[in-house]
Protein backbone atom coordinates (compact mmCIF):
# COMPACT_ATOMS: atom_id res chain seq x y z
CA UNK A 1 0.00 0.00 0.00
CA UNK A 2 1.31 3.38 -0.43
CA UNK A 3 2.22 5.82 2.23
CA UNK A 4 0.72 8.74 1.13
CA UNK A 5 2.18 12.28 2.71
CA UNK A 6 0.70 15.54 3.53
CA UNK A 7 0.72 18.95 1.10
CA UNK A 8 2.95 20.09 4.77
CA UNK A 9 5.31 16.96 4.52
CA UNK A 10 6.05 17.78 0.91
CA UNK A 11 6.73 21.67 1.54
CA UNK A 12 9.01 20.58 4.24
CA UNK A 13 11.27 17.99 2.48
CA UNK A 14 11.04 20.47 -0.80
CA UNK A 15 12.58 23.01 1.54
CA UNK A 16 14.95 20.91 3.43
CA UNK A 17 16.50 19.59 -0.16
CA UNK A 18 16.55 23.21 -1.42
CA UNK A 19 18.58 24.32 1.27
CA UNK A 20 20.90 21.82 1.59
CA UNK A 21 21.32 22.65 -2.29
CA UNK A 22 21.80 26.28 -1.81
CA UNK A 23 24.42 25.55 1.17
CA UNK A 24 26.90 23.39 -0.65
CA UNK A 25 25.99 25.54 -3.96
CA UNK A 26 27.84 28.72 -1.62
CA UNK A 27 30.37 26.44 -0.10
CA UNK A 28 28.21 26.15 3.47
CA UNK A 29 29.10 23.48 5.84
CA UNK A 30 31.41 20.90 6.03
CA UNK A 31 35.09 21.78 4.70
CA UNK A 32 35.41 25.31 3.53
CA UNK A 33 35.78 25.74 -0.66
CA UNK A 34 37.78 28.54 -0.18
CA UNK A 35 40.95 28.46 -2.51
CA UNK A 36 43.91 29.67 -0.43
CA UNK A 37 44.85 33.29 -0.53
CA UNK A 38 48.44 34.39 -1.50
CA UNK A 39 50.15 35.99 0.85
CA UNK A 40 50.03 39.74 1.46
CA UNK A 41 53.45 41.54 2.58
CA UNK A 42 57.10 41.33 0.96
CA UNK A 43 57.72 38.09 -1.54
CA UNK A 44 59.44 35.68 -0.55
CA UNK A 45 63.40 36.00 -1.56
CA UNK A 46 64.70 32.94 -3.62
CA UNK A 47 67.62 32.39 -5.05
CA UNK A 48 68.01 29.06 -7.83
CA UNK A 49 71.17 27.85 -9.88
CA UNK A 50 71.12 25.85 -12.76
CA UNK A 51 74.06 25.24 -14.77
CA UNK A 52 74.93 22.80 -17.73
CA UNK A 53 76.72 19.43 -17.56
CA UNK A 54 79.59 20.14 -19.18
CA UNK A 55 79.44 19.35 -22.91
CA UNK A 56 76.70 17.48 -22.41
CA UNK A 57 73.46 18.70 -24.11
CA UNK A 58 71.71 18.64 -20.37
CA UNK A 59 71.00 20.95 -17.51
CA UNK A 60 72.86 19.28 -14.07
CA UNK A 61 69.03 19.85 -12.65
CA UNK A 62 65.99 18.58 -14.09
CA UNK A 63 63.63 20.53 -11.46
CA UNK A 64 63.54 23.10 -9.68
CA UNK A 65 61.54 24.52 -7.26
CA UNK A 66 60.19 27.79 -5.12
CA UNK A 67 57.05 28.68 -3.38
CA UNK A 68 54.42 30.76 -5.24
CA UNK A 69 54.11 34.37 -4.25
CA UNK A 70 58.55 34.54 -4.39
CA UNK A 71 60.60 36.75 -6.38
CA UNK A 72 63.05 34.50 -7.93
CA UNK A 73 66.85 35.09 -8.79
CA UNK A 74 68.07 32.09 -11.03
CA UNK A 75 71.98 32.44 -12.35
CA UNK A 76 72.31 30.16 -14.94
CA UNK A 77 75.62 28.99 -15.82
CA UNK A 78 77.31 27.47 -19.29
CA UNK A 79 79.75 25.19 -18.12
CA UNK A 80 81.14 24.00 -21.57
CA UNK A 81 84.62 23.96 -22.59
CA UNK A 82 85.80 27.10 -23.86
CA UNK A 83 86.77 25.89 -27.01
CA UNK A 84 83.32 23.36 -27.53
CA UNK A 85 81.45 26.74 -29.19
CA UNK A 86 78.04 25.65 -27.22
CA UNK A 87 75.75 28.43 -26.53
CA UNK A 88 72.25 27.81 -24.44
CA UNK A 89 70.29 29.58 -22.80
CA UNK A 90 67.43 29.21 -19.65
CA UNK A 91 64.30 29.65 -21.20
CA UNK A 92 60.64 29.30 -18.75
CA UNK A 93 57.70 28.45 -20.71
CA UNK A 94 53.76 28.16 -20.31
CA UNK A 95 52.79 24.29 -19.85
CA UNK A 96 52.79 22.55 -22.74
CA UNK A 97 54.25 25.07 -25.27
CA UNK A 98 58.20 24.45 -25.20
CA UNK A 99 58.02 22.27 -28.27
CA UNK A 100 56.10 25.26 -30.35
CA UNK A 101 58.36 27.71 -28.34
CA UNK A 102 62.22 26.17 -29.80
CA UNK A 103 60.29 25.74 -33.02
CA UNK A 104 59.21 29.63 -33.10
CA UNK A 105 62.67 29.61 -31.58
CA UNK A 106 64.36 28.32 -34.62
CA UNK A 107 62.90 30.91 -36.72
CA UNK A 108 63.81 33.93 -34.56
CA UNK A 109 66.81 33.35 -34.92
CA UNK A 110 70.96 34.30 -33.53
CA UNK A 111 69.99 37.93 -33.23
CA UNK A 112 66.76 37.47 -30.23
CA UNK A 113 68.25 34.49 -28.81
CA UNK A 114 66.15 31.89 -30.75
CA UNK A 115 63.55 33.36 -29.11
CA UNK A 116 60.31 34.98 -30.91
CA UNK A 117 59.98 38.51 -30.03
CA UNK A 118 56.90 39.11 -28.29
CA UNK A 119 56.09 35.45 -27.52
CA UNK A 120 53.57 35.41 -24.80
CA UNK A 121 54.35 31.58 -24.39
CA UNK A 122 57.80 32.27 -22.70
CA UNK A 123 57.76 33.52 -19.10
CA UNK A 124 60.82 34.81 -18.63
CA UNK A 125 64.60 33.69 -20.05
CA UNK A 126 67.94 34.36 -19.76
CA UNK A 127 70.68 35.58 -22.78
CA UNK A 128 71.61 33.51 -24.66
CA UNK A 129 75.38 32.62 -23.59
CA UNK A 130 78.82 31.64 -24.18
CA UNK A 131 80.93 28.73 -22.25
CA UNK A 132 82.33 30.20 -19.24
CA UNK A 133 79.53 32.81 -18.92
CA UNK A 134 76.61 32.99 -17.00
CA UNK A 135 73.24 35.46 -16.88
CA UNK A 136 71.44 36.16 -13.85
CA UNK A 137 67.88 37.04 -14.10
CA UNK A 138 65.13 38.11 -11.42
CA UNK A 139 61.27 37.66 -11.61
CA UNK A 140 58.46 37.28 -9.85
CA UNK A 141 57.10 33.34 -9.84
CA UNK A 142 54.03 32.46 -11.68
CA UNK A 143 50.90 31.12 -10.18
CA UNK A 144 51.18 27.77 -8.36
CA UNK A 145 51.76 25.10 -10.67
CA UNK A 146 54.53 23.17 -13.24
CA UNK A 147 56.22 24.71 -15.50
CA UNK A 148 59.11 23.83 -18.33
CA UNK A 149 62.48 25.64 -19.07
CA UNK A 150 64.19 24.39 -21.95
CA UNK A 151 67.25 25.87 -24.30
CA UNK A 152 66.18 27.12 -27.14
CA UNK A 153 69.17 27.16 -29.42
CA UNK A 154 68.50 25.03 -32.29
CA UNK A 155 68.38 21.46 -31.06
CA UNK A 156 68.93 21.35 -27.62
CA UNK A 157 64.84 21.76 -26.40
CA UNK A 158 64.96 18.06 -27.56
CA UNK A 159 67.51 17.29 -24.60
CA UNK A 160 67.83 20.45 -22.43
CA UNK A 161 64.95 20.51 -19.95
CA UNK A 162 63.03 20.39 -17.02
CA UNK A 163 61.04 21.40 -14.47
CA UNK A 164 60.23 24.14 -12.17
CA UNK A 165 57.51 24.09 -9.89
CA UNK A 166 55.48 26.39 -7.98
CA UNK A 167 54.22 25.22 -4.86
Amino acid sequence: MAHMISRREALKALALISGAALLAACGGGGESQQQPQQPAGPKQEVSLEIATKGNELYYDKNELRAPANSRITLTFKNMADANSGLLHNWVLVRPGTSDAVANDGIAAGEANDYIKPGDNRVIVHTKMIKPGESDTITFDAPPAGTYDYICTFPGHAVLMRGKLIIQ
